[in-house]
């Protein structure tokens, strides 16, 4: 195979979650199947909000090579996080064959990708390069980096894990929230400018990430929507559970809402008539996601279609080109991947141009603050 085909692949499975079809899973592709890496975007946006915030302190604030590692070790960690699910899950009972899990993409234990000590063996490389490079931030800007990393850990592997199984009480959307939000923001923000920021400073980072984390938790609400019926039988109280689909998906909808007049607040200067948080002008570019925004509302408040031939007639216009490619809305396939998630979808098609719009206004902003634009 020639490097395009490999590109091919691995392009597939990041827009899809699946491998291509007829295509043999390199190491590569094995990877980003066990990992999940189709979701990965989410924590590359936050690291950079945590990197151009630190930017924004001034020259020779950020060091580029520290930049990389911070976004480095937060994709690694999100790695982890997705294994440890997928072992938990297992273990506990939760992945069966009949469970949404096994079918809309390749589970790791259940279709072979990897054996059950390889995973463990995978969970514990991504940790303990993750550990390292805490251990570096921390001998640079001192054991404050810690409380960040530990408790992002805690709530990874609680998230599913026992004693606590956070997911199953509750309060798994919540601990997704402060994870991809506060935690992953301020917690780059911090190691790469712990030196010289103020904790006013980070205090002003973590606010900046909660529009952010509440579209990243709108992620999560989908896919416990999509779960509800399985979820309610094996007594797993995810919020939506605990909602009810109605509820869940106004929730949900709230959620995607709220984005939008926070952006704009922190687009406000603190000192003007309207009072605002902090004066990053820029960060208004994400009110042009709001077409999105409507059209992913108005689904996540219809049900699910009956069949995937419907589901892939309604979503056609929102799906990526490797899953329509040949076809047309009346010409849909027998089956195609993803399904049978529904909700998630629609949460994180919103997600995927809220967060690059998000990440693209501060990275202009952080250009503007450094004097970098003629205007």
């Amino acid at each position: 195979m020639n490097s395009p085909a490999y590109f091919t692949r691995w392009r597939t499975i990041y827009q899809t979650a699946n491998p291509l079809p007829g295509a043999p899973l390199d190491p590569v592709s094995r990877w980003m199947l066990i990992t999940r890496a189709c979701v990965f975007n989410m924590t590359l946006f936050s690291g950079l909000v945590g990197v151009m915030l630190a930017v924004q302190l001034g020259a020779g604030v950020v060091a580029p090579f520290d930049a990389v590692l911070v976004v480095v070790g937060l994709l690694l960690a999100h790695a982890g996080n997705n294994m440890v699910n997928d072992y938990f899950d297992t273990l506990h009972g939760v992945d069966t064959a009949d469970y949404p899990r096994a079918n809309y993409a390749p589970h790791p234990l259940m279709h072979g990708l990897v054996s059950k000590p390889g995973l463990i063996a995978a969970i514990f490389a991504c940790y303990l390069a993750d550990l390292m490079i805490a251990g570096w931030f921390a001998q640079k800007i001192g054991v404050i980096i810690w409380y960040f990393v530990l408790v992002g850990f805690a709530i990874s592997v609680l998230y599913v894990a026992k004693p606590l199984r956070l997911k199953s009480l509750g309060l798994g959307e919540i601990g997704i929230f402060l994870v991809w939000g506060p935690l992953m923001v301020g917690g780059a923000f911090w190691a790469l400018a712990g030196n010289v920021a103020t904790e006013a400073q980070l205090q002003q980072a973590m606010l900046v990430s909660v529009p952010y984390g509440l579209t990243v938790m709108a992620v999560v609400m989908g896919k416990h929507m999509d779960k509800h019926d399985d979820d309610s039988r094996k007594r797993i109280h995810t919020l939506p559970v605990l909602l009810g689909l109605a509820g869940a998906a106004r929730l949900t909808q709230l959620l995607i809402w709220a984005f939008f007049p926070i952006c704009f607040w922190l687009a406000l200067p603190a000192d003007g008539p309207l009072v605002g948080g902090g004066g990053h002008p820029f960060m208004a570019l994400p009110l042009l996601a709001l077409p999105r925004a409507m059209l992913c509302v108005r689904r996540l408040g219809e049900p699910v279609p009956a069949t995937p031939q419907e589901a892939f007639r309604i979503a056609f216009d929102a799906m990526p080109p490797e899953m329509t490619k040949g076809r047309t809305p009346d010409d849909p396939p027998d089956e195609y991947p993803l399904w049978p998630l529904w909700y998630v979808a629609w949460a994180f098609h919103f997600v995927k141009l809220a967060g690059l719009l998000f990440t693209l206004g501060l990275v202009v902003d952080t250009l503007w603050q450094r004097g970098a634009l003629p205007f």
